[in-house]
């Protein structure tokens, strides 16, 4: 693999989207690194019940609106690609929690 080319050094179209798969696939491994924290917290979950947070939920996208706002991008675009993040990340942590610990999910 060639070495990634600054978007002003592209010089064709394949650097470009070699660029854009890099990121791309940058943002995959990072979102797969954010679910297995968010497994991980399971452990401090004394119920099902505990794990979607909606106190936390709302702490984070306002301190995910406030990046968004300094990096310069979309407030509203940031806000809704952060709730698609977190909600999901919400249900797969009940899914492994219900794996992990079946014997609280029946108590």
């Amino acid at each position: 693999m060639q070495p990634l080319k600054a978007p002003e050094a592209c010089e064709n179209l394949n650097d470009i989207r070699a660029g854009i798969d890099f990121f791309d696939r940058q943002i995959l491994e990072s979102l797969q690194k954010r679910l297995r924290y968010v497994k991980a917290a399971a452990q401090f979950k004394a119920n099902e019940q505990d794990i979607p947070a909606p106190e936390r939920v709302a702490a984070m996208l306002e301190e995910r609106r406030e990046w968004a706002m300094e990096a310069g991008f979309d407030v509203a675009f940031m806000e809704k690609l952060y709730e698609q993040i977190i909600h999901w990340n919400i249900q797969e942590q009940i899914l492994h929690w219900r794996a992990t610990y079946p014997e609280r999910a029946q108590a």
